[in-house]
């Protein structure tokens, strides 16, 4: 009786260690990719491509589609977004997703109307938020963007950051805590930093701007100069810049809207995809429209080729 005993008593504490491991955080762990092979986009800021920060808010992906730059620190995956022309100042807050497969850890970069980098938002800026029933953990930061000294920003992770990783409490053990029950033998997730993962910007405009009809776009990734019969000011209506522009007659021959980036084709692509996976149709219906005005030619066959699916 006394072996049968001790056999058990092994066993069940084999059984705990074997809990106590994680073998999907040791996987991600074993298998974690961070190095940046692809070639650097752009040999300045300035050569970038911009998205511009519209609506309330904005889910995007930094994946092998994005584009990659040379930061200070090194070689990343990156995203770029611009204030419209429209906004004088605008709350930003950032969130990057905690998955089981890793999570993007970001440093944010914001430049002046001449490229220049001017502050930097570094990952321990950003607090840590928990999940919830609707929502993931989560990296997040709140700042300000301004028309006249920081109208660019740029999403991207350098290398000392993709080599690290975060221990988050689990969920069910936040949930015993919060209601008050006995704490559950749960080991806490290790979540692996990444190259690539999924964001969300959302936005909140502090002060509209107007400016001169015959000001230059500068927001848009690709945007049509249209003439301008007269110079008089303009309060901008809340609509796309690049759509506003493209909407003018002008005075001669009709102006064919250029072709988009490829880097910005890919981003409208992974947007649209993103929103019919969500069966967010309304969103990327509005994407697509937004992404012709701007000069793509793909978006409609790839928003046809995710509906047939």
């Amino acid at each position: 009786m006394k072996i049968i005993k001790t056999t058990l008593a092994v066993l069940l504490a084999a059984s705990l260690i074997g809990c106590a491991a994680s073998p999907t955080a040791n996987a991600n762990a074993a298998t974690k990719d961070i190095a940046v092979t692809a070639v650097v986009c752009c040999s300045d800021y300035s050569e970038f491509s911009w998205v511009p920060m519209r609506g309330n808010d904005i889910d995007f992906m930094i994946d092998e589609y994005s584009q990659v730059g040379q930061f200070p620190e090194g070689k990343s995956y990156y995203a770029g977004f611009a204030l419209p022309n429209d906004v004088e100042r605008m709350q930003v807050e950032l969130k990057s997703w905690m998955k089981n497969s890793g999570v993007f850890a970001p440093k944010v970069m914001l430049l002046d109307p001449d490229f220049k980098p001017v502050k930097f938002i570094e990952l321990d800026d950003f607090e840590v938020k928990l999940s919830d029933m609707f929502r993931l953990s989560s990296y997040r930061n709140r700042f300000e963007m301004d028309h006249q000294t920081t109208p660019y920003m740029v999403v991207y992770s350098p290398l000392d950051y993709r080599q690290g990783e975060i221990q988050i409490p689990h969920p069910e053990r936040v949930r015993a805590e919060d209601l008050g029950l006995a704490r559950p033998i749960v080991t806490d997730p290790v979540i692996q930093h990444q190259k690539f993962g999924s964001l969300e910007l959302e936005l909140k405009p502090l002060n509209l701007r107007s400016y001169r009809a015959a000001e230059k776009v500068t927001t848009a990734p690709v945007s049509t100069k249209a003439p301008v019969k007269a110079p008089t000011t303009a309060v901008v209506a809340p609509v796309p810049v690049a759509a506003a522009a493209s909407t003018q007659q002008p005075v001669a021959n009709t102006v064919n809207t250029p072709a988009m980036l490829p880097e910005t084709e890919a981003f409208y692509n992974s947007q649209i995809k993103a929103a019919v996976e969500k069966n967010d149709m309304h969103k990327a219906l509005q994407l697509l429209e937004e992404a012709k005005r701007a000069g793509s030619r793909s978006a409609e066959t790839t928003f046809v080729e995710l509906i047939k699916k």
